[in-house]
């Protein structure tokens, strides 16, 4: 059973699969604390951790199925992630803005905003990276 299990996973897996798998578990990580910490300010949206579980899940859904048609999954999965990176920035510029004025006219949690949104633009442009990069070895 772990040797099945290795065998369609691990083995023969590339740098491009482990980034990828390696984003979409830190956007998962960081989409449970974006919605846990939600306190009902402006920096927050249900779009953001919806997109963001979508592209988890296609990727999800390419890792276990790996079928050869299903190859396309990972790009969808990075434009859920940048929809949700888009809104998450459309929103919180207005938080951080009112830091860089220092006229409070927005409001919202700024850290936040900064914060998740480094977190959210980094995973993408990792999963970005690794859908131009092999998925499995050549087997000879």
């Amino acid at each position: 059973m772990l040797n099945k299990l290795y065998t369609k996973f691990v083995k023969d897996r590339t740098v491009g699969y482990w980034l990828a798998v390696a984003a979409a578990a830190v956007l998962l990580i960081a989409d449970i604390i974006f919605i846990a910490t939600d306190v009902g300010d402006r920096t927050f949206s249900v779009v953001t951790f919806v997109f963001v579980l979508l592209g988890v899940a296609s990727e999800i859904v390419y890792i276990v199925l790996d079928k050869k048609v299903l190859d396309f999954l990972p790009v969808l999965s990075c434009v859920f992630y940048g929809v949700a990176i888009g809104q998450h920035w459309n929103l919180g510029l207005g938080t951080l803005s009112d830091v860089w004025n220092g006229v409070t006219f927005v409001g919202g949690n700024p850290t936040a905003a900064l914060s998740f949104g480094i977190i959210f633009t980094i995973c993408t442009v990792a999963a970005v990276v690794s859908c131009f990069m092999k998925q499995k070895k050549e087997i000879k």
